[in-house]
């Protein structure tokens, strides 16, 4: 398997005839919707691929509806260009896609606690907590989602954006008993950024605690380098996995990097 990291909460990972992408954030869609001004919110590094390329792709998970995740300015030239390829996640990132064009023929709802099938591998999404779990009062379905993806022998969870919350240990341990990646938001939250509007996320000391209690062989750091203005110094997570889980394999990835498993 290739994991390549796409920045942000961005990756493609291709195995054999596999190839998928999960919340690839290719474009400048938060600043150019208007959502959040330039001066806080242009691109740190420029995108480490043109979305408007990318051929082969059999499947997009998008986690949940925020512009750094369910960006039409990404996913629109992709799925135009890959026909076959179908968008999945959670209700209301499908109904904004809807809108902007995308046919029911190229969405499909991930539920949570299923385990289903798609080409040749399976996933599990699961809910997360951006601040909360939250549920469509109608349909029961969550908002916020992460997913545990299996490609052949290896397993992946992709947490989208979410900080602890009972029973989210217990939820993962129910799908694998180990987990080859993970995944995992670190910019952690504050009073200051919750100010700003900014929703925020595990803290570094959160996330290896997490990645240990769930058996991971590598925890990969996400959503830490797109906005300086939401973001934390590395250096806080790494002295704390010296200091607290030395065993524990970190790789911070840059954008455009592959790592081969």
């Amino acid at each position: 398997m290739e994991l390549k990291y796409l920045g942000q909460s961005g990756l493609q990972l291709i195995d054999h005839s596999i190839c998928i992408m999960i919340d690839p954030y290719l474009s400048n869609y938060v600043v150019t919707s208007g959502i959040g001004d330039a001066e806080k919110f242009n691109r740190s590094f420029p995108a480490p691929i043109d979305p408007q390329l990318v051929r082969g792709i059999d499947a997009v998970f998008v986690t949940h509806d925020h512009a750094d995740h369910t960006d039409p300015d990404t996913l629109l030239p992709i799925l135009i260009n890959n026909p076959q390829c179908v968008v999945i996640g959670p209700q209301p990132s499908l109904d904004h896609l809807k809108a902007v064009g995308v046919g029911e023929n190229q969405l499909r709802l991930a539920h949570a606690f299923q385990r289903e099938s798609f080409a040749d591998f399976h996933f599990t999404a699961l809910p997360s907590a951006h601040y909360e779990v939250e549920q469509d009062k109608e349909t029961g379905e969550y908002t916020y989602l992460g997913f545990v993806i299996e490609i052949h022998d290896k397993v992946l969870y992709h947490a989208g954006d979410t900080i602890l919350y009972e029973g989210l240990v217990e939820n993962l341990k129910k799908v694998s008993d180990h987990f080859d990646i993970c995944c995992l938001p670190v910019n952690g939250r504050d009073a200051e950024r919750e100010a700003m509007g900014m929703i925020g996320n595990l803290h570094p000391e959160e996330s290896l605690e997490l990645a240990q209690q769930i058996n991971t062989g590598v925890l990969i750091p996400m959503h830490n380098d797109m906005f300086k203005i939401n973001s934390l110094n590395p250096e806080r997570l790494n002295v704390h996995a010296e200091e607290s889980y030395p065993t524990q394999k970190v790789k911070w990835m840059k954008p455009g990097e592959i790592l081969e498993l």
